[in-house]
Order: structure tokens, then C-alpha cells, then sequence
């Protein structure tokens, strides 16, 4: 990658084409042990670029990691089946990196115990087309003070640290640049109590906060515990 010029860049993209490499391998030997249509293979990133390095960009969405934008939060989740999953079959509503244990769980042909609540459902209904309505009816992020939810197309960001509560239509505004929060009482509201009645269904996080992650955008600033 030697015509890449900035050598934060250069690194990254010589990362991801390690990656690439490495999934590769992992493809053909399942191939080639006889196993790829009894594997499950899940692809996906735990969050979005670290645009704080220089070295990513998650245009045109807004944010990256340490953030509750759609460039944090929104990244690439690939499942393959072969011969259970159809190829190419696109889902397009939004999913989460806790389905895949609750689909783990299904494809083995196990039960969850049902002593507890649980955000993740097993999507294999929405892979294999037995279904196609939406597998989450709401969506929830929380990092101490910084918290976030979707329901449908609505997505509510709030960062109690900088006292900013942004809500957007995802419809019409996947960049998030048009805060409707004051057109929108109503849907900050029910949003804000769905965001409660989830938060009283966590326990407390075993780690403490060590620091506070500053992201400017504009003039907007926002905070992410850490």
C-alpha cells in the first residue's frame, strides 16, 4: 500500500486487507474439510471506525466509535449458511451483535433459560425468509450517561453528561444532522420511557469509568464514558 501517503492510513488499510486474508482462509478450509454447510459463519464489527486515529472515515454517517451515532453503532453484519441461508438474501431491518448467540443458541437446538430478560433473538426465521418483519420492535444502547434507542426509524441519542437529548428520523436523515426533538415531544417522550423501562432491566456495570471520551462535531459536543 505504498501509494497510500499517510501512514495511519497506510496501516489501516493493509489491517483490513489482512482481514480479508484471513477470512478467506477460514472460508476455504471449511470448504475443503467438508464442513461450510454445517458451519455458521458470522461476520461483523463491534462498532464503527475509530475516526479519532485519522486513519477511518465512516462517511456520510455521522460519528464512529465511543459514539452512539450511526457511525458507531451502524457496521457490516454478515451470516453464511451454506444451504440453510439463501445467498445474497439481504435483511434490511436492523439487527445486533446479541442476536448471534441467541441464534447460536437455536441452531444448536437448545433452550435459553428463561429466569431472565434477553435483548438478543435468534434471527435464523429472518435468514432463511420464514419471516420478514422485524426481529427487534426497539433497539438499546447504554454506556453510563450516554445512552441511545431506535424504534423503527427513530433513533433518540442522550448524553446526560452534556445534557443534550437529539432525536432523528433515520427515514429521511441517516446522517443525523436534523434534530426533531422539539418538532417531537410526543416521540422524545415514549422513547425516553421504553430507554427506563430497559435501563431497570440492567444490573450495573462490574467496571468503573476510567475516563470521559470528548467528541466535537460543529458545535455540538458530547461525552462517552470509558
Amino acid at each position: 500500500f505504498a501509494q497510500i501517503t499517510d501512514p495511519n492510513r497506510r496501516i489501516y488499510a493493509a489491517m483490513i486487507a489482512a482481514l480479508d486474508d484471513a477470512v478467506g482462509r477460514i472460508m476455504d478450509a471449511l470448504a475443503r474439510l467438508g464442513l461450510d454447510e454445517n458451519t455458521l459463519v458470522f461476520f461483523l464489527s463491534d462498532n464503527g471506525g475509530a475516526t479519532y486515529t485519522g486513519a477511518t472515515d465512516n462517511a456520510p454517517l455521522r460519528g464512529g466509535k465511543f459514539t452512539n451515532f450511526e457511525g458507531g453503532i451502524n457496521v457490516p453484519f454478515l451470516v453464511r449458511w451454506r444451504g440453510t441461508i439463501p445467498a445474497g438474501a439481504p435483511c434490511t431491518h436492523p439487527v445486533s451483535a446479541l442476536d448471534v448467540f441467541a441464534t447460536a443458541v437455536d441452531v444448536a437446538g437448545a433452550d435459553l433459560p428463561s429466569d431472565r430478560p434477553y435483548d438478543g433473538v435468534s434471527l435464523l426465521p429472518y435468514l432463511t425468509g420464514q419471516t420478514t418483519a422485524p426481529p427487534h420492535e426497539a433497539l438499546f444502547w447504554r454506556a453510563e450517561y450516554h445512552k441511545a434507542i431506535r424504534k423503527g426509524d427513530w433513533k433518540l441519542v442522550k448524553d446526560e453528561m452534556s445534557r443534550r437529548t437529539v432525536l432523528y428520523d433515520l427515514a429521511t436523515d441517516k446522517n443525523e444532522r436534523q434534530n426533531l426533538a422539539p418538532a417531537h415531544p410526543e416521540v422524545v417522550r415514549e422513547l425516553e420511557q421504553a430507554l427506563t423501562r430497559w435501563e431497570n432491566e440492567m444490573v450495573s456495570p462490574l467496571w468503573p469509568r476510567v475516563m470521559d471520551f470528548r467528541f466535537a462535531d460543529g458545535e455540538e459536543v458530547y461525552f462517552f464514558p470509558l
